[in-house]
């Protein structure tokens, strides 16, 4: 589930080029004759567009992987610019909860841990993500139900 993006790092680099080479051309005339408040501007104007752009960029990744590890548990993945969270959790023990002021979000809870995914998502992805959650959890549960029943069946 990840963060849906209108330009992807190379067209906004791209547009970033055009940008620069539009406000140069613009600006280099008028520091020619003398007015060197426009240039200044200009130079102003392309550093905080390439910051804005390089914030843009950052979180382009952003966003969750949920998946069953081999060992069994329920692996997740969460992209927020820089900073990458994995969290483990046990799937007999885990639920779904819908919070927030309108019950948008959802969020993945193993007491105490309480991990908030699809927050990429609009609603309606977010129902069916959740349903497809709910369907894999009683799925591995039902596994691990016959798994320790043929354990505790045997002499």
């Amino acid at each position: 589930m990840n963060r849906r993006c209108a330009l992807t790092p190379g067209q906004l680099l791209q547009a970033y080029a055009a940008l620069v080479a539009f406000s140069t051309a613009i600006a280099l005339p008028f520091g020619w004759h003398g007015l060197w408040l426009i240039p200044l501007w200009s130079l102003l104007e392309i550093s905080v567009a390439g910051a804005l752009f390089m914030v843009y960029m950052l979180h382009v990744a952003d966003g969750e992987q949920i998946s069953f590890s081999p060992d069994g548990s329920l692996a997740i993945e969460i992209v927020r610019g820089l900073d990458t969270r994995h969290y483990h959790m046990n799937p007999a023990w885990v639920h779904l909860e819908r919070g927030g002021p309108r019950k948008e979000s959802l969020w993945l809870c193993c007491s105490p841990l309480r991990v908030e995914v699809a927050t990429q998502l609009g609603t309606g992805e977010k129902r069916r993500v959740e349903r497809e959650l709910k369907q894999a959890l009683a799925e591995r549960r039902a596994g691990i139900a016959l798994d320790s029943g043929s354990l505790a069946s045997r002499p």
